[in-house]
């Protein structure tokens, strides 16, 4: 930190951020962490991370420390349309499995190795607003545990606050997509039967409802639905959590009849948000700030992971063309363009499935195609 000004002040300490913390810190830059929680902190997710994360992990530093949470292996996924078509797909088995683990010890577990390689982590610190100076983003103003505000001064500003960024709201880069109108119910139970390596994803009911196994007979259930089936939830999520699966998904129903649900579901949405650009003068955006599809594909962590390697990398490359005490008054180049690189074909695919969840008949066609072609 030259000064009182440090080179990249990150808001937000999910997976994107605590990611980008890791991989600046790698490249010798002065990094500070803030986030309104404390850690852990539950996160609503389906708790399935695809293999790809695992080389990002090991970049990172931190595939030991997800190693040592036991995650339950995930070796492809189970897909049944709303006819009862079942198609399974299996990752590669030349290399390591995908995995399902909880949020609330993953992201705890990558904060805490972004906090031992260096960056300075404030939780329970939550942002109010971005300081500026001729149409640059200069730092953060921040609401710390008690109560007090103060400034973080960055050359770099990242809102890697999630779909509901602040950052993003202050660059007026954020805005909820216009048509996709889902919302997410997740809750926890056990002693589900049939359970095995494989994530689950049952389309139809007017949605679809994912399982992560995380244990034995353990696992996260979480639904998707459109905003307009949401009305009978108001006031009773877990009444309308149990209606749902009883009434919309019977078949998965059945092999929940003597489960528990362990804690209280919650919802959240809408869900689809979309960002208008991801860089402004002095700052950028990474993870579900940047945007957010929807999670049937189950990639959230792998590519919060993957897109803040891309933004680190831009980000190394600005600050050290320029001298320590100035600030960033061009976004780095190259990250919008690389970041859509990396994600069109995904956000793409998400898409596509987003006609099949919608049109029965379509998740149909799109599972019997699957079953012929699990390559």
């Amino acid at each position: 930190m030259a000064g009182d000004i440090w080179d990249v002040v990150v808001v937000g300490g999910g997976p994107a951020g605590a990611a980008l913390a890791c991989f600046l810190r790698q490249g010798g830059a002065d990094v500070v962490v803030l986030d309104a929680a404390r850690f852990p902190r539950d996160k609503i997710c389906g708790e399935g991370v695809s293999p790809r994360a695992w080389p990002l992990l090991e970049e990172m530093g931190a595939a030991n420390g997800v190693r040592a949470l036991s995650p339950r292996p995930l070796l492809g996924m189970r897909l049944r349309s709303p006819d009862g078509t079942t198609f399974q797909g299996s990752y590669p088995r030349e290399k390591p499995p995908g995995l399902a683990v909880r949020r609330l010890h993953l992201d705890t577990t990558l904060l805490e190795h972004a906090r031992s390689l260096g960056a300075e982590v404030h939780e329970g610190t939550r942002a109010t607003g971005l300081v500026w100076q001729d149409g640059v983003v200069q730092g953060v103003e921040a609401q710390g545990p008690d109560g007090t505000q103060a400034r973080w001064r960055g050359r770099l500003v990242v809102g890697a606050d999630g779909r509901h960024s602040l950052v993003a709201a202050r660059l007026h880069l954020r805005r909820l997509h216009s048509r996709l109108r889902r919302f997410a119910v997740r809750g926890f139970w056990d002693g589900i039967e049939g359970l095995d390596d494989y994530g689950e994803m049952h389309v139809g009911g007017g949605g679809y409802c994912g399982l992560a196994p995380l244990g034995p007979a353990f696992a996260n259930v979480a639904f998707v639905l459109h905003e307009r089936e949401m009305a009978e939830a108001a006031g009773d999520v877990e009444g309308f959590h149990r209606r749902a699966l009883r009434e919309r998904w019977p078949h998965l129903a059945e092999r929940m009849t003597r489960a528990r649900l362990v804690e209280p579901p919650r919802a959240l949405g809408p869900l689809a948000v979309q960002a208008r650009a991801l860089t402004a003068p002095g700052a950028l955006l990474v993870g579900d700030a940047a945007g957010f599809y929807d999670p049937f594909t189950g990639e959230g962590v792998t590519l919060a992971l993957s897109t803040a390697r891309i933004a680190a990398q831009a980000a190394l490359e600005a600050l050290q063309a320029r001298d320590a005490a100035s600030r960033l008054a061009r976004p780095p180049a190259g990250y919008e363009r690389a970041r859509h690189a990396a994600t069109r074909d995904k956000f793409r695919f998400n898409r596509l499935l987003q006609v099949a969840v919608g049109w029965p008949e379509v998740g149909n066609q799109v599972a019997r195609r699957l079953a012929r072609r699990p390559d």
